[in-house]
């Protein structure tokens, strides 16, 4: 769901990368990691790391395509707040 006026594109695209990052963070947790092995997969995304998703799975002991499917969305929503700034 797009908005119309600049600065409700802001606030969505914000809400959202905040919801994909609690969503990689929440699944992290739930498998016994600490917040930093969560944060660490959250900053491979935003930085554009093309580290392997199923290494990073197997590694820390995650579901792959639960983390896939939660990185994908940090993914797109990290490129949606790009947009929104003139990233």
């Amino acid at each position: 769901m797009k908005m119309t006026n600049g600065k409700g594109q802001v606030e969505y695209a914000k809400e959202r990368l905040v919801k994909a990052v609690n969503q990689v963070l929440g699944i992290v947790r739930r498998n016994g990691r600490s917040r930093k092995v969560g944060l660490a997969l959250v900053l491979m995304v935003l930085v554009g790391g093309r580290a392997s998703v199923r290494n990073a799975a197997e590694t820390f002991g995650l579901d792959y395509a639960n983390l896939l499917e939660a990185l994908g969305e940090l993914d797109d929503a990290w490129r949606d707040w790009r947009s929104c700034l003139g990233w």
